[in-house]
């Protein structure tokens, strides 16, 4: 499928304190990869539907974000951000997306040959990975079912080779293990509790036009717990001060199921930290000692279902004009012993 460019300047909507904002960077990255659909049907995306006139959704089944050794703190307001992607599609129901991202400009050649997920990690530009079914949303969030558009799929869009996103998600399913890189010295946190967090689904903020629980949303629901297992599982808890500091480098996601907008989700965290080598940081105007590797399962109350498994690991970059911070940064590394 032919290469598509869109592009973005980085404004007060799309950032949180300091840095763009992961969630809205994937909902761009989202809509991005449903205007691709559409292109490649030559239909406009609110008239793609299947063989009985019903509405299709591109439902996530993965995501991987991977910014080539930089982090989200690296793109700051008034960055204009080029995206580069392209788009195939597998078995009439399932479709990749491929992006490369950054906010300089970078060649057309590099998304030329790339046909799986493998082939994005040759460049270092930072990249994201999908993988998307095309759905139905039926009266009820609980049931998504697969369907092919109505409309021909031309032949060089479509790949024969099974996407890397839908093997990896069987897996994970299967082993309940997300594949991750280990970091030297990576410490587990014993929390002082067990107990899931729980996040009520707020419809104003969390839903999508179709109703649906949007997919970057739940990675706003994964940083909910995150912050909360800092904040209140620690014997010497982390400030929101310090939290606001800490940037995602790499992501991988995996989504199993969607929820009703009455429902809960329940937020299990796990935690490992690990020091940094200060000499290998590329901004001197940070202290940057450590990274933290979060684990995250949502399931849904109602059901117990699993929803979502992610791995996300993110650095703790403060500038040293922070002081009180870099000093609570030094405390918790030494409360840690590493």
């Amino acid at each position: 499928m032919a290469l598509l460019k869109n592009e973005f300047t980085i404004g007060m909507p799309h950032m949180v304190p300091g840095q763009l904002s992961e969630v809205e960077l994937v909902k761009f990255i989202g809509d991005f990869q449903w205007l691709a659909i559409s292109k490649a049907l030559d239909v406009p995306a609110k008239d793609i539907v299947n063989d009985i006139g019903e509405r299709l959704y591109a439902s996530f089944i993965n995501l991987d974000v991977d910014l080539g050794g930089r982090t989200f703190s690296s793109f700051k307001e008034g960055a204009h951000i080029r995206v580069k992607h392209r788009a195939q599609f597998f078995a009439r129901r399932f479709a990749e997306g491929f992006f490369y991202f950054d906010d300089k400009e970078f060649p057309d050649a590099a998304l030329e040959e790339v046909s799986t997920r493998d082939d994005l990690r040759q460049c270092a530009t930072p990249w994201i990975y999908l993988t998307n079914a095309l759905v139905t949303r039926e009266t009820s969030n609980l049931r998504l079912r697969t369907f092919a558009p109505s409309t021909e799929i031309p032949d060089a869009a479509c790949t024969q080779r099974e996407p890397d996103g839908l093997a990896d998600q069987k897996r994970v399913q299967s082993t309940n293990v997300i594949p991750f890189p280990e970091y030297p010295n990576a410490y587990l946190i014993e929390g002082t509790s067990t107990e899931p967090f729980t996040y009520p689904i707020v419809p104003e903020s969390d839903l999508n036009g179709a109703g649906l629980l949007y997919f970057a949303r739940y990675i706003a629901v994964m940083n909910y717990g995150e912050r909360h297992f800092l904040q209140n599982r620690l014997p010497l808890p982390v400030s929101t001060g310090l939290i606001r500091f800490l940037s995602t480098e790499k992501r991988r996601i995996f989504y199993f199921a969607n929820a009703n907008e009455t429902d809960n989700i329940a937020i299990y965290v796990s935690v490992r930290v690990s020091p940094v080598d200060e000499s290998t940081v590329a901004d001197k105007t940070q202290c940057t000692r450590l990274r933290f590797v979060f684990s995250t399962d949502l399931y849904r109350v109602s059901d117990g279902t699993l929803m979502a498994k992610s791995v996300a690991s993110k650095v703790l970059g403060i500038p040293w004009g922070a002081k009180g911070i870099v000093t609570e940064a030094e405390r918790l590394q030494l409360q840690l012993g590493i």
